[in-house]
């Protein structure tokens, strides 16, 4: 008796998804994907966050998602989770008399969702507060400056990237004949008609002996040695097996990650295009959508709108609606410029 003075109840960390990292936990709603733990884990960084921004930096996020604060984005999510609100939804759905079946709660449940991750869908919001929070962790200190000696990979480092650099050319010479993706690299086609499934053959050919590498390692290879010509951090995604071969074999080829050279050349063409006077700002998200997926999938087709976030915001038909009969010829026109 008297031992608590307060109600006694389960305490969970809206951490659930600890090893998750926040560019993942962006893609995965934008991708439909609607887990409660992801949603919940979510809700917890967007809090965080929200005391770690600027308020003018705040005040541009909230715009680019319509409006709605972190702390409204926040409470949109967990409410998608929380049982209470599930129920209360599901009685006001049209129909819906007394106590809602589990199917009513299922059905409003998934509406709950979709509302909280609506604003996610934005690939520049998402983008945007990717961009600030990286602009934040760079602290400068000011009061402490310390004097720098010495910057860059030790001798043995750079000696053992030496030797992986060689090799990696000396082995792209040596198969160049044997692997699609070579053959269509060496011969500098544009635009580019290469798969994924040439690029994992590949992929799987430089893991075993007598190379033994993987794109990381090599794209650090490559940094160690001539960090001059590298720009960014790459290797972690299958397309970017594209530009490390264009360096080994171009040495004057900038090595830079894939999509940020899509990116580049998506942002020339929507200039040139006038896209703030062509497209309305549905098309331009589709449009948005399109040039993410070519910078992952080298290229885009009628059928990949069957699936994903396309497959979940209307599919084909979505896409004849918005664009009509200019749609094949847009994609034509997308493939070739960005997949350059």
């Amino acid at each position: 008796m008297g031992v608590c003075e307060q109600d006694k109840t389960d305490s969970h960390t809206l951490n659930r998804k600890p090893s998750a990292t926040l560019p993942e936990l962006l893609e995965y709603v934008a991708q439909g994907g609607t887990d409660s733990d992801a949603l919940t884990t979510l809700a917890g960084r967007l809090a965080r966050l929200q005391r770690e921004f600027a308020p003018a930096q705040l005040t541009e996020l909230r715009e680019l998602a319509g409006g709605k604060s972190f702390p409204d984005l926040a409470g949109d999510l967990m409410r998608a989770v929380d049982p209470d609100a599930q129920i209360a939804a599901a009685k006001q759905l049209p129909g819906v008399t007394g106590e809602p079946t589990p199917e009513h709660i299922q059905t409003a449940t998934e509406q709950l969702a979709q509302q909280a991750v609506t604003p996610f869908l934005k690939a520049a919001f998402r983008r945007r507060i990717l961009e600030i929070r990286a602009q934040n962790e760079q602290t400068i200190d000011r009061h402490s400056i310390d004097d720098v000696l010495y910057a860059g990979f030790d001798a043995a480092a750079v000696d053992k990237a030496q030797a992986k650099v060689k090799d990696f050319r000396a082995w792209i010479a040596a198969n160049k004949d044997q692997l699609t993706a070579l053959q269509i690299l060496y011969s500098g086609t544009k635009p580019l008609k290469l798969s994924l499934k040439d690029l994992r053959q590949l992929k799987d050919a430089l893991s075993i002996p007598p190379l033994a590498a993987s794109p990381t390692q090599l794209w650090r290879a490559f940094q160690a040695v001539e960090s001059e010509k590298v720009k960014g951090l790459g290797g972690s995604q299958l397309a970017d097996l594209v530009t490390l071969v264009r360096h080994a074999l171009i040495p004057d080829f900038t090595l830079v990650p894939y999509a940020e050279e899509v990116r580049a050349r998506y942002d020339a063409w929507l200039a040139e295009r006038d896209a703030a006077q062509s497209f309305t700002p549905e098309q331009r998200e589709w449009l948005d959508r399109m040039a993410e997926h070519i910078a992952t999938s080298l290229a885009i087709e009628t059928d990949d709108f069957q699936d994903g976030w396309f497959g979940q915001h209307g599919s084909l038909g979505k896409a004849h609606a918005l664009f009509g009969d200019k749609l094949k010829p847009l994609l034509a026109e997308l493939n070739e410029r960005l997949a350059a």
